[in-house]
């Protein structure tokens, strides 16, 4: 059986000891949006999948977004190895070279060749003076208050 997106969003929670909730906090998402995802109403955005990849820098993006690989990904250059969670108060280390290729992804760039000006014309508006205040009461009762004309107060 293959899993999706949000089985493997679960696997991290697992991973983490987190419930949805403080997940949800720990990415930086609403609560609501978060427990839309577990009840497979919506799917992660982009937006989301970002911030899990942000937040846990030892997932893997590829595994996360296809399930292909391992949970954790591979070292990149330099980075101290990534402890896993291997049970009470036990950690072991997983050290694993980089081994990646060029992914392909395409991103889109604007690259701008001439600056862009912009103008801006002010209009000058004539002045307005306020001829009606109306208060709203919890009662739902309201007075009007008309000021006449030429006079300020």
């Amino acid at each position: 059986m293959e899993f999706g997106i949000k089985e493997r969003i679960i696997e991290i929670m697992g991973h983490e000891d987190l419930a949805s909730s403080k997940f949800a906090d720990t990415i930086g998402i609403q609560r609501s949006a978060m427990s839309h995802i577990m009840s497979g109403r919506n799917k992660p955005s982009l937006d989301v999948v970002q911030k899990i990849l942000e937040r846990f820098t030892y997932v893997d993006s590829d595994w996360l977004l296809t399930g292909k690989g391992e949970m954790v990904r591979a070292n990149v250059g330099g980075e101290p190895p990534i402890p896993l969670k291997t049970g009470e108060n036990q950690v072991q280390v997983q050290t694993v070279p980089e081994n990646r290729e060029d992914f392909g992804v395409n991103m889109a760039v604007n690259k701008v060749k001439s600056p862009v000006i912009e103008q801006f014309t002010s209009v000058d508006k004539p002045a307005k003076t306020i001829s009606k205040i109306m208060v709203f009461y919890t009662d739902n009762t309201f007075d009007t208050f008309i000021l006449e004309k030429g006079k300020k107060e």
